[in-house]
């Protein structure tokens, strides 16, 4: 059995510098202009296979689009056999345009929208699902079938946009781990209509992270703050939040309890950001070297 099927979007990112974000029927001039593979899934992807993780990548792409971004996992030693590639389609792709104090999201979804994702899927194969970013009703048929993996809700941005009151639901009564941030974690409460207790109390496992203070750990009602690690210098946060999802899973997969493993995760989203995620070198090792100093 493998340890991991994981979930979610191969976005390529196109970041435009700009002097100011215009208002409506106004333009401007690009003064740079960035692509970076990128999504949730793909970011996941490059710092766990860093790591040695073993997990299966499951997600969709535009070829025409995309053909690099395949090279390069192939490159890196990232299996795409799990990702559905569509030779006449486009995307998915982020369109940001930032004058480096703010900044708008255009997201092109691309094949993602019309993505069978159950059809493909090994059903009992996997000790965890990470259900990220993605088709709602394909990951309902998904989770009506499986019956042997710990199942991971894991939405993200898309909890404020793909879900409703009836979809969250569904998810919540058939996940046994949670991983979301702080707002994420407090809209889906307001989709609910429900507190925290109440989810507490439905879901064994739940991890939010919390930014600089470190990550939440809920286990069987009881609430853990596991403190961050602070980097040596940042590049770029984009990406922070799938490095510690990266470390958390290489932590769980090793052996290590749910807490220790989010203070992994914390350790390896503190390194991530020192460089693009995309170029993260670091081993499980050198994880475990900082996390037993600060232990120790």
């Amino acid at each position: 059995m493998k340890f991991l099927a994981y979930f979610g979007h191969l976005n390529i990112d196109v970041s435009m510098s700009v002097s100011s974000l215009p208002t409506p029927g106004e333009a401007r001039g690009v003064d740079m202009l960035r692509e970076k593979f990128a999504g949730t899934a793909g970011n996941f992807a490059y710092v766990a296979n860093s790591l040695g993780l073993d997990f299966d990548l499951y997600s969709i792409v535009g070829l025409t689009s995309h053909a690099k971004y395949l090279e390069n996992l192939k490159e890196v030693g990232i299996s795409i056999e799990h990702v559905d590639i569509d030779a006449g389609e486009i995307g998915p792709i982020c369109y940001i345009p930032s004058d480096g104090k703010e900044q708008i999201a255009y997201m092109f979804q691309g094949p993602m929208n019309n993505w069978e994702a159950s059809k493909k899927f090994e059903y009992g194969n996997y000790l965890y699902l990470n259900i990220g970013t993605g088709p709602v009703k394909e990951y309902q048929k998904i989770l009506s079938q499986e019956n042997k993996a710990r199942i991971v809700f894991d939405p993200g941005q898309e909890i404020w946009y793909t879900y409703n009151s009836e979809t969250a639901q569904y998810m919540v009564e058939h996940s046994d781990m949670i991983i979301m941030n702080r707002k994420e974690f407090t809209h889906l409460l307001e989709l609910l209509h429900t507190d925290y207790i109440t989810v507490y109390s439905k879901v064994k496992d739940i991890v939010i992270t919390e930014g600089k203070k470190g990550a939440t750990v809920v286990e069987d009602g009881e609430s853990t703050l596991v403190p961050a690690v602070k980097s040596d210098h940042v590049v770029d946060t984009v990406g922070a939040g799938d490095s510690f999802r990266a470390g958390l899973y290489t932590g769980l997969s090793n052996g290590f309890t749910l807490q220790d493993s989010a203070l992994i995760g914390n350790i390896t989203a503190s390194k991530a950001i020192e460089n693009n995620i995309n170029e993260f070198n670091l081993k499980f090792n050198d994880i475990l070297t900082m996390f037993n100093l600060i232990k120790s």
